[in-house]
This record gives C-alpha cells, sequence and structure tokens, in this order.
C-alpha cells in the first residue's frame, strides 16, 4: 500500500510539472500554430481523464460504496510528437518539422527578418495522470465523484484541479439470468489551470463484466470528447511581430473518439487491484488500487 502511494504521488508530481511547463511553452505561440503544436496534450489530458471510469459492471441493488486512485499511463505516437508550422512570417519556408509540446528540440528557421525559433517540447511520450474518486451505488445506479483541490504549481503562481462525475447504471438486471453484467455510462472531468487553461472531458460507454471468483473480466467501448480553452499573452521569443503582448483565446479539440478497454480485476476482501488497457487516438494503460464494499 505505501509502495502504491509513492507511485501515485510521483505521478501526480510529474503530472503538475508537465502542466506547468506546458503553460510556459504555449506563451511563445500564436493561435494558427498554438493548434498543432498542443493537440497532443489535449489529446492526452482527454485519454487520461475519461479513464478509469469502470473496472465492474456489477451494481449494487442495495448500497456499495467505493474510493481509490487510478493512475493511467497514456502513450503519445511518434506522429504527434512533431508537426509543420504554418504561423511564419512572409518569406520563411516550413519545410521541416518542428516539435509539439511532446516532441524534442524545437526548429529554427532562417528568413528576411533573421532567425524565428519554435519553443521546445518535452520530450516525452508517455504521460502519467493520477487523481482520486469514489462512488455510492443503489438501485443499480452509481454515482461517481473525481476531485482535486487547487495544488500550487510552484513559482508561476498558478493553481491546477480536477472535477468530474460520472453516473452509471446496470442494465442486465431487467435481463433474467443473463450470464454477463452489462452497464452504460456517463463521464465529464474537468481540469484547470488557473485561467489559463481550461479542458473538459466527456465520454459514454458501454461495458460488460463477468466474475470468476475473486477474478473479473471487463471490457468496453467508448465514445468521448475533449475540448481545451487555452488564454495567455503571446511572448514573442524573436522580436519579429508586431503582436507582441497579444492575448491568445483559443478553443479546440483533441483527437478523441473511439476507444475499446480490455481488463481484469483481483478482489480480496474489501481490496479491488484492477488494470486494463485502451486502444484509441493514443492507446492508454489503467491501473490503481481501490476500498469498496
Amino acid at each position: 500500500m505505501r509502495k502504491t502511494t509513492f507511485i501515485t504521488l510521483f505521478i501526480l508530481l510529474f503530472s503538475i510539472q508537465v502542466s506547468a511547463q506546458l503553460e510556459d511553452r504555449l506563451s511563445y505561440l500564436l493561435e494558427q500554430d498554438l493548434t498543432e503544436y498542443a493537440k497532443p496534450a489535449v489529446t492526452s489530458i482527454g485519454v487520461g481523464l475519461n479513464s478509469a471510469g469502470y473496472h465492474d459492471a456489477y451494481v449494487s441493488k442495495l448500497f456499495g460504496f467505493s474510493i481509490g486512485v487510478p493512475v493511467m499511463f497514456v502513450f503519445v505516437p511518434d506522429n504527434q510528437l512533431t508537426f509543420k508550422p504554418v504561423g511564419l512570417p512572409q518569406g520563411y519556408s516550413a519545410g521541416t518539422e518542428t516539435a509539439t509540446i511532446f516532441g524534442d528540440k524545437g526548429t529554427v528557421y532562417s528568413g528576411p527578418l533573421g532567425d524565428v525559433s519554435y519553443p521546445d517540447g518535452l520530450n516525452i511520450s508517455t504521460v502519467p495522470l493520477a487523481f482520486p474518486q469514489a462512488s455510492v451505488s443503489f438501485m443499480g445506479t452509481e454515482l461517481m465523484v473525481r476531485y482535486l483541490p487547487d495544488i500550487d504549481l510552484g513559482d508561476s503562481g498558478e493553481t491546477l484541479s480536477i472535477f468530474g462525475f460520472g453516473i452509471k447504471h446496470n442494465i442486465s438486471q431487467y435481463i433474467p439470468l443473463f450470464p454477463v453484467n452489462i452497464s452504460v455510462q456517463f463521464l465529464y472531468t474537468k481540469l484547470s489551470v488557473s485561467n489559463i487553461i481550461a479542458s473538459k472531458n466527456t465520454a459514454f460507454n458501454v461495458h460488460a463484466s463477468k466474475s470468476f471468483g475473486m477474478f473479473t473480466l471487463y471490457g468496453g467501448l467508448q465514445y468521448e470528447t475533449s475540448t481545451t480553452e487555452f488564454s495567455y499573452v503571446y511572448k514573442d521569443p524573436n522580436n519579429v511581430s508586431a503582436l507582441d503582448g497579444t492575448e491568445v483565446n483559443a478553443s479546440f479539440d483533441g483527437d478523441n473518439s473511439i476507444r475499446m478497454t480490455v481488463g481484469g480485476a483481483f478482489t480480496a476482501a474489501f481490496f479491488v487491484l484492477h488494470a486494463d488497457y485502451s486502444l484509441g487516438s493514443q492507446n492508454v494503460f489503467t491501473t490503481g488500487i481501490a476500498f469498496e464494499f
């Protein structure tokens, strides 16, 4: 249990550090290049926050309670590590791609106004996230809440917070002697970094499970969306733009759409250890431990 807590805290701190660095790099981009630079992160946040909605399709008809901390590892594909900029000044050629937020080094482009450099990425291809969540269930319906209070991001003075909820209903209870449990679920989760970043994520899934003693096999199909709003002041690092100091307000969607999930859960007394893998625009491995009855 102590090891699990340590890993969760490490992942949470890593996620906070990524959020702080993301905002710092965004300020060097205007809206036309912000979309392609930040879209992999918008997608990753959506993939992570739309995960861990279930590890069993069964819902108690009387009363149930669960509290736990899921941990997600989102895998960024190679084709989301670079992009071709479109916001270069006239007379510049974008013949070479530059880094997205998850890529490595930003590219320097030469032209009539001198060198124009694009920001570096974080040079990572796996994005970890973690957050606490709790749920109560009755009459075949489960209500879930996710919450992370304002956490200081350090010297920047910004804070990160997470709030979300979900509702799940077991539909197989209406079919006598049905061999598996089937439920439908709706999820909504919002991640905010002060007034700079607001990521709103929704998901609707159908999932099923079958128990074999202490082990439960589960899987599901999910449709999801992710939209992030950005608000910051543009800082021209190249001193070639008359737009330096302009306020940028932009909103765009991630590449989130359909995912398929397969996983398993092991129950011992009141503790459940679960793990699953999802295939989608970005694949994600989800695990965690929960206390439930």
